[in-house]
């Protein structure tokens, strides 16, 4: 399927539409490392570019070293002249931890140098970059521990740089997300979200409800590196498998857990598909979510 770079900031228009990465240089070996096009040879066209690059790691290198090494190899710079590093020079890796599959990756302060297009594109580097192991599904980004400028996003997937062209969208459908207000009340976000081939709406709302709120006054009810295996509706009964980690680190106190659920289920029964909700856990249905009997949100709200 053909794909493109979506912009994250409204900016970056004005770079004109990129093509997906094209085939990546260096033969097949050595890990996927993405560098930037210099703009002036881009002319118009995709100004990210993959590169096959050896790390040299042992055969025994796990999951976390792997990542390590992609993140370090991209600070490093290219190795061909003809392309150009999205970082700014002096950039570091302060610390890289890969939890739930999501790669939680800490720079020093020279990244502050970057904004707008700049720092959209350093962002979708280096998610490409990691999203390309089979061990990342995700990369959290920050500078010495905090969000860098005005960042719109926290959490990146793959799925936020590379998108279907606007051809393949099989529909936009809006809902409703619920995240914490100030008070730390339910708070009703409304956002429009995409579909393409491959994807059902449950399991796209599910994922932009674990990203968190565009609004930066909201914040979520579902604790980091909260993860779900998979969403899936049948006859208006909606599944929610959830991993043995997810269930590890509820809160502990009721009232947290109980907005977490109440944040999860109030998303789900925006849709007007889903009459029901069931959590699951190693196949088996839950009874319990921590504290709270699961039978509370199992049946849509009346009126």
């Amino acid at each position: 399927m053909k794909r493109r770079i979506a912009w994250l900031l409204a900016a970056c228009l004005a770079l004109a539409a990129c093509a997906a990465p094209a085939e990546p240089e260096g033969g097949e070996e050595g890990a996927l490392i993405y560098y930037l096009v210099p703009e002036e040879e881009a002319r118009g066209s995709d100004r990210i570019r993959a590169v096959r690059t050896p790390l040299g790691l042992p055969e025994d290198a796990d999951s976390q070293e792997a990542a390590q090494a992609v993140v370090e190899r991209l600070l490093a710079g290219p190795l061909s002249g003809e392309l150009e590093s999205p970082l700014p020079e002096g950039v570091e890796l302060l610390h890289l931890e890969l939890r739930d599959q999501i790669a939680h990756v800490d720079l020093s302060e020279e990244l502050r140098e970057l904004s707008g297009v700049s720092l959209a594109m350093a962002d979708y580097c280096l998610t490409l970059s990691l999203t390309a192991l089979e061990s990342v599904r995700a990369v959290r980004i920050t500078a010495q521990g905090r969000p860098v400028g005005q960042q719109p996003r926290q959490l990146f997937y793959e799925r936020d740089v590379l998108l279907s062209d606007m051809d393949d969208v099989l529909q936009s459908v809006e809902v409703s997300l619920y995240f914490l207000d100030a008070g730390g009340a339910l708070a009703e976000e409304r956002r429009t979200l995409s579909l393409y081939e491959g994807q059902t709406l449950a399991e796209t709302l599910v994922a932009a409800l674990l990203e968190g709120p565009e609004n930066r006054e909201l914040q979520r009810a579902i604790p980091e590196g909260f993860s779900v295996n998979y969403v899936r509706v049948e006859n208006g009964v909606c599944y929610v498998s959830l991993p043995a980690s997810s269930l590890e680190i509820l809160p502990a106190e009721e009232q947290a857990q109980w907005m977490l659920l109440w944040s999860l289920a109030d998303s789900l029964y925006s849709l007007e598909a889903i009459e029901e909700i069931r959590l699951l856990a190693d196949g088996e249905e839950l009874k319990e979510f921590g504290q709270i009997p699961v039978e509370r949100i199992a049946v849509r709200p009346m009126g």
